[in-house]
Order: C-alpha cells, then sequence, then structure tokens
C-alpha cells in the first residue's frame, strides 16, 4: 500500500527582512539591519522543526513573520498554501486559530489583572465567540491537558510557579485545537528540571492532539528531544537543515559543529 503525501503544513520562501536603524544624519539614508536574508523553509504536517542559532542569527525575527507580526520585507509566508501577509485583516484573524504562539516569558506573555481561566480561553473567545460558560468550560479542559488542577481557574498568574505558568502559556495556544504552534524559546526562562516536565508535556501533546511544533531554540539538546527536523541558522541565513538523527550526528557546516562542540559531553547525539 503506497504512503500518503507528506502534507506540507507550513512554508517560507526566500523571506527577508530589513530593519532601518535611527537615522544619524539628515543628508545620508538610515542604515539598515538585514536581519532575515533568503530564508526557506518547509514544516510538514505532524513533523516539528527545530530553529537553532546563537543570539542575532535571526531565530525570533523568523518566528515573529511566521506568526505574521511583521510584514517581511521580501519573501512569502504560506500556512496550508495561504500567504499570511496577503490576507485581509478579517481573513488573518480567522486564520489564528490554525497558528499560535508560546512565548520566552510565560509571566510577561499573561495579564496579570485576569484570572487564569479567561487568559487562557481569550483566543477562543476572540475567534469563535464563545459564550461565557462555554469559555470556562474549554479552558478548564485545556489547563487539565497541561496537568494542572481545576482549582487553577480562578486563580491569578503570580500565583504560580515559573514552569506552570508556561503550561498556562501552552493551555492558551492550544485552545484553539491550532494545527502549529511556535515556541520561541518557551523553555530557556526555567530551571533545568522544570525545562525536562515542560518538554515531555510538550512532546505528550504533540503525540496526543497532533500538533506541529516549530521551536526557536538555542540549545540543541531541546531540540533533539522535541523535533524531528531541525535548521540551524547564523546570519540570518539557514545553514543546515535536515532530520535530527542526520543533522546532529552528521553535521555538514563548520557552524553546526561548532554548536555541537560547546554543548558539554555527547548528550545532544545521543538524544537525536
Amino acid at each position: 500500500m503506497d504512503k500518503p503525501e507528506p502534507q506540507l503544513l507550513l512554508e517560507v520562501h526566500d523571506v527577508h527582512k530589513r530593519y532601518a536603524l535611527p537615522r544619524e544624519s539628515l543628508l545620508r539614508p538610515p542604515a539598515e539591519v538585514h536581519a532575515l536574508k533568503g530564508v526557506s523553509l518547509q514544516v510538514v504536517a505532524g513533523r516539528s522543526l527545530g530553529i537553532v542559532g546563537e543570539s542575532g542569527s535571526g531565530k525570533s525575527t523568523l518566528a515573529r513573520l511566521v506568526m505574521a507580526l511583521e510584514q517581511p520585507t521580501a519573501g512569502q509566508v504560506l500556512l496550508q498554501g495561504r500567504d499570511l501577509h496577503a490576507l485581509s485583516a478579517g481573513d488573518l484573524r480567522a486564520a489564528r486559530r490554525d497558528f499560535q504562539m508560546v512565548f520566552q516569558d510565560p509571566y510577561g506573555s499573561l495579564d496579570p489583572r485576569r484570572r487564569v481561566w479567561r487568559t487562557v480561553a481569550e483566543p477562543a473567545a476572540a475567534l469563535e465567540g464563545a459564550s461565557r460558560v462555554q469559555q470556562r468550560e474549554r479552558a478548564a479542559a485545556m489547563l487539565e491537558a497541561v496537568g494542572l488542577r481545576p482549582d487553577a481557574l480562578d486563580k491569578y498568574p503570580h500565583e504560580f510557579s515559573g514552569g506552570q505558568r508556561q503550561r498556562i502559556a501552552i493551555a492558551r495556544a492550544l485552545i484553539t485545537r491550532p494545527k502549529l504552534i511556535v515556541a520561541d524559546e518557551a523553555v530557556s526562562a526555567l530551571d533545568v528540571s522544570v525545562q525536562a516536565q515542560v518538554l515531555n508535556l510538550m512532546a505528550d501533546l504533540r503525540d496526543a492532539h497532533g500538533v506541529t511544533f516549530l521551536f526557536i531554540s538555542h540549545d540543541l539538546a531541546v531540540v533533539a528531544h522535541l523535533c524531528q527536523d531541525v535548521a540551524v541558522m547564523q546570519g540570518g541565513r539557514v545553514v543546515e537543515h535536515g532530520p535530527v538523527r542526520q543533522v546532529l550526528r552528521e553535521p555538514r557546516h563548520p557552524y553546526t559543529r561548532q554548536l555541537l562542540d560547546a554543548v558539554p559531553g555527547q548528550g545532544v547525539a545521543s538524544a537525536a
């Protein structure tokens, strides 16, 4: 029996992003930072992709473009074949049910004035117009899915630990049942033991809910734990891209080897 063709979930085609720096002189044009230089990637549904690289490599800029939080200077970002940056405001708002984001700082991404159930339910309320009772019920189900007790519903973010707050942020991202979750350094602010708990949770949710992750990280071991594919970025470009096992065990680009050499021990290759 023939295997079904892999379904492309996300396509990034020759994306560039330039930022103008503050003008130093009225007689000269402002200088620019070329943050992304022709980035092209594909994410297959069901195969999570890790984006790794040092600070300044363009990882977070790419995440913002994929989330349509910023416009590319050139190129396209397609989700299920639709160019996100060509959609009308209304169509983009409706499309957001299919892609959500988890940020690096869970406390900063949660409204301290809102009870947890309202924060978790917010995307569903905005996109679907669910009733207050329905919002609360769905928030309770999502919090249960990420391992939090029902009494978390009426608490505020400051009443939770960092790991619990990240679980709340993940529940919020899951509530619209998205096909893609962009996680930008989502565990880097957590202690190592809590990182492992949150990564295991993400892996369980990936398997249980069919969510595909675009996981942004500077940590190769984290990517090896969660993702099937990896792309290595340096200076706004993708310098290596392929299955995690292949890239981490047989790196071809010197920068990838440099990142691997910087990791203590042999844990990354064995985890792949």
